[in-house]
């Protein structure tokens, strides 16, 4: 599962006007199926045993350092506990900036938790936004949602090694996507680097959390030769 097809697999997003319980049904299914298509394209890519598993089983808790953490998408072995996580959030319903602060702050302690207990584990995020997202400024707000998200979680995304601050992310990344809306559109989506805005493939995206692990794991790599083993 691609991460285009986890859109639609979403099916049609409700109205503005449906009840909360709708849009949270639908934000959990679109989150599930986002979950699904990383650990795919990790799984693709060379990681083993990601969770997760191609039957969409195995979202795994770890005792992270302020208590049990769930990890949307996770990679982890019995030596090391956990190596890579993603984490998976969505704002699909306008208003979109109403909750982005809270989240921002949510993110930070579940960064913190993971690790405080696991510090050289790799931690990453995707944040989805539908595409009014970026389309919803005024004449007071000059800025969209979508780009003060960016700019806000470009402040916490980077972390380089384990000495640095736990609540910061070794990467986010956020994706802008125009949902399925029950006609014959298709959806789209873009992947953007939070730290540089730079514009990511599906592919450059799941090479670019492998490149950030491999630099963590030498004595664990995804997708290399050991030279060692050459001579």
């Amino acid at each position: 599962m691609t991460l285009v097809e986890a859109v639609v697999a979403t099916g049609p997003i409700p109205p503005d006007s449906a009840n909360q319980a709708e849009k949270k049904r639908y934000s959990e299914v679109l989150s599930s199926h986002l979950a699904k298509a990383v650990a795919s394209g990790l799984r693709d890519i060379g990681f083993p045993n990601v969770k997760p598993d191609v039957d969409g089983v195995g979202e795994k808790t770890f005792q992270g350092g302020l208590g049990p953490k769930r990890v949307d998408v996770s990679y982890s072995d019995d030596q090391n506990g956990l190596l890579l996580a993603v984490s998976i959030k969505t704002i699909n319903f306008p208003p979109f900036g109403k909750n982005l602060k809270n989240r921002f702050g949510d993110l930070l302690t579940e960064s913190i938790t993971l690790h405080l207990r696991f510090p050289y584990s790799v931690v990453c995020m995707l944040f989805a936004f539908p595409v009014r997202s970026n389309e919803d400024v005024t004449k007071g707000r000059k800025v969209s949602t979508f780009q003060r998200a960016r700019k806000l979680f470009a402040t916490v995304t980077g972390r380089l090694d384990y000495t640095q601050p736990g609540e910061k992310f070794e990467d986010v990344t956020l994706m802008l996507f125009e949902p399925h809306l029950g006609d014959d559109s298709i959806p789209k989506i873009e992947l953007f680097d939070a730290a540089t805005n730079k514009s990511l493939t599906e592919s450059e995206f799941f090479q670019k959390l492998k490149e950030i692990y491999n630099v963590r794991n030498p004595h664990a790599l995804i997708g290399e030769e050991d030279l060692e083993d050459l001579g």
